[in-house]
C-alpha cells in the first residue's frame, strides 16, 4: 500500500490497516511535519465522521489504553541476587570497594595534585 500524506483519503485507508499503531504515528507526523498537518487533520475529521471508522477509532483507543494499564511482571531475581538475599546482604554489597583493595591507596600511588603542579612548574623553570 502506498501512503500519500498529502491526500486525506489515502491517510484514512492507511490508518484503517492498523489503527492502534498508525494513529500515534499520524499524530507524531502532524506535530513534526507542518506540510502534512492539514491533510492529517482532514483525515482525522473523516475518520470521526464515518460511523464505521469511528468504531475502529474507539476500539483502537481502548486497546491502546488497555496495553498501557497492563502490569509488567518484574523479572525474577538473578542467581547472585538470590544468594545475596539468603546471606542477608544487598546484591551490590559485594561490589562495594571493588576498585580499592586493602593496602592499595590510589592517592598514594599517583601523588597529590599539588605535587604534580610543583613538578610541572620546576620543569617549566628549567626549560
Amino acid at each position: 500500500m502506498l501512503l500519500d500524506l498529502n491526500e486525506p483519503k489515502s491517510i484514512v485507508a492507511w490508518w484503517e490497516v492498523f489503527p492502534e499503531r498508525h494513529g500515534p504515528l499520524l499524530a507524531d507526523w502532524a506535530q513534526r511535519r507542518p506540510e502534512v498537518r492539514g491533510a492529517i487533520a482532514l483525515a482525522s475529521q473523516m475518520i470521526r465522521a464515518n460511523p464505521r471508522t469511528s468504531v475502529l477509532l474507539r476500539e483502537a483507543e481502548l486497546r491502546r489504553a488497555a496495553a498501557e494499564v497492563r502490569m509488567v511482571q518484574p523479572a525474577p531475581p538473578s542467581h547472585d541476587e538470590q544468594l545475596a538475599q539468603e546471606d542477608g546482604r544487598d546484591a551490590w554489597d559485594s561490589w562495594a570497594g571493588w576498585d580499592s583493595a586493602e593496602g592499595d591507596d590510589l592517592q598514594a600511588r599517583q601523588g597529590s595534585p599539588s605535587e604534580d603542579i610543583r613538578e610541572l612548574e620546576a620543569l617549566e623553570a628549567v626549560a
